[in-house]
C-alpha cells in the first residue's frame, strides 16, 4: 500500500483532494504555482514542497489537479520533471477530452510513467465521502494498484474501462446530459415558480417526485435509440414541442431571457414541418449526427 502521495495543484478540488488523503492517514505532500493557495493546507499539516521536482520526489503516486491540460503539458513536458515521474504512477484528475487523455497516456508510456485518466463527479464538499463518484480508466492493474489511494477521494471509485478516453468520455456524456438541459432547466422552472409565487420548497419537491418517471423516459429512449426505432408511441414530437413553446411565451411575458430555448423549439418546428411531428423524441438523435436525409 502506498503511503506517500503528492497532489499538484491546490485549487478548491485540488485542495479537496489533498484533504481527504490527509485525513485517511497518507503522507501528503501538495505543490501548487501559487503557493499562497497552500497556506490553509499546510495549516491543517500537510507538507508543501518548494518546487515541482521535490514534489514529485516525494511520492510514488502523484494526482494531477489543474485547470486544463494546456496547464498540465506546461508543467510536465520539462525533462527534469519527466526524468522525476520516471517509474512513478500520474493519476490525472484534469478535467479534459478523450482525445487529450490518448496523447497524455502516450505521453507518459513513452517516459516510463504509469498512467490513469480520472474524471470528478462531484463537488470539492464531497470529495472523501462514500457516495461520491470518481471514474477512472486506463490498465486494471495500475488501478488495483493503487486503489487504496484513490478511495480516499470517494468510496465509489469506478474503473470504467482499459481504454483510457472512457473516464473523460462519460465525463462529457454526464454532464451533457445534466448541464446542457438540466441545470439550465431548473433554473428556468425556478424562475417561472418564483414568478407565480410557488415556493422553492415546493418546486423541489415536486421535481423529486417525477425523478422515476424522467428514468422511465430515458430508459425509454436508450432503448429506442439503440433499436433505431423512432416511432413517437408515447409522445410525438408535436406533444413535446408545447413546453418549449409556453416556455418561450412566459420568458417573453416576464422578461426572461429565452435564448436557450429557441433554438431547441425552432428544431421542433424544423422537424414538424418537414413531416416528421409525429416521431418520438428519440428522432433527435439523428438530427444532431446530421442523418436525416
Amino acid at each position: 500500500m502506498y503511503q506517500n502521495v503528492t497532489v499538484i495543484g491546490a485549487g478548491r478540488m485540488g485542495s479537496a483532494l489533498a484533504s481527504a488523503l490527509f485525513n485517511k492517514g497518507f503522507f501528503t505532500t501538495v505543490w501548487n504555482r501559487t503557493a499562497s493557495k497552500t497556506e490553509p493546507l499546510a495549516r491543517l499539516g500537510l507538507r508543501i514542497a518548494p518546487s515541482l521536482v521535490e514534489a514529485i520526489n516525494a511520492a510514488d503516486v502523484i494526482i494531477l489537479n489543474v485547470l486544463n491540460y494546456h496547464s498540465v503539458r506546461q508543467l510536465l513536458e520539462v525533462p527534469d520533471i519527466e526524468s522525476a515521474l520516471h517509474g512513478k504512477i500520474l493519476v490525472q484528475l484534469t478535467t479534459g477530452t478523450p482525445d487529450e487523455a490518448r496523447e497524455m497516456e502516450s505521453w507518459a508510456q513513452s517516459r516510463g510513467i504509469s498512467y490513469l485518466e480520472g474524471a470528478i463527479l462531484s463537488y470539492p464538499m464531497n470529495i472523501g465521502k462514500p457516495e461520491t463518484a470518481v471514474l477512472y480508466s486506463g490498465p486494471e492493474e495500475i488501478f488495483n494498484r493503487v486503489k487504496s489511494v484513490l478511495l480516499a477521494f470517494g468510496g465509489n471509485a469506478m474503473l470504467v474501462g482499459n481504454e483510457i478516453g472512457q473516464a473523460s468520455a462519460l465525463d462529457i456524456a454526464v454532464m451533457a446530459a445534466f448541464c446542457v438541459n438540466t441545470m439550465f432547466g431548473f433554473l428556468y422552472g425556478y424562475i417561472v415558480c418564483e414568478g407565480e409565487r410557488i415556493s422553492a420548497a415546493q418546486y423541489m419537491g415536486f421535481v423529486k417526485s417525477l425523478m422515476p418517471a424522467v428514468e422511465g423516459v430515458l430508459t425509454d429512449m436508450c432503448s429506442k435509440l439503440q433499436k433505431k426505432d423512432y416511432g413517437g408511441d408515447q409522445a410525438s414530437l408535436e406533444a413535446w414541442s408545447v413546453a418549449p413553446r409556453e416556455l418561450v411565451a412566459w420568458c417573453g411575458q416576464h422578461g426572461v431571457d429565452h435564448g436557450i430555448i429557441t433554438p431547441q423549439l425552432a428544431l421542433f418546428e424544423k422537424a414538424i414541418k418537414s413531416g416528421n411531428g409525429q416521431l418520438d423524441f428519440s428522432y433527435f438523435y439523428k438530427v444532431l449526427k446530421g442523418a436525416t436525409t
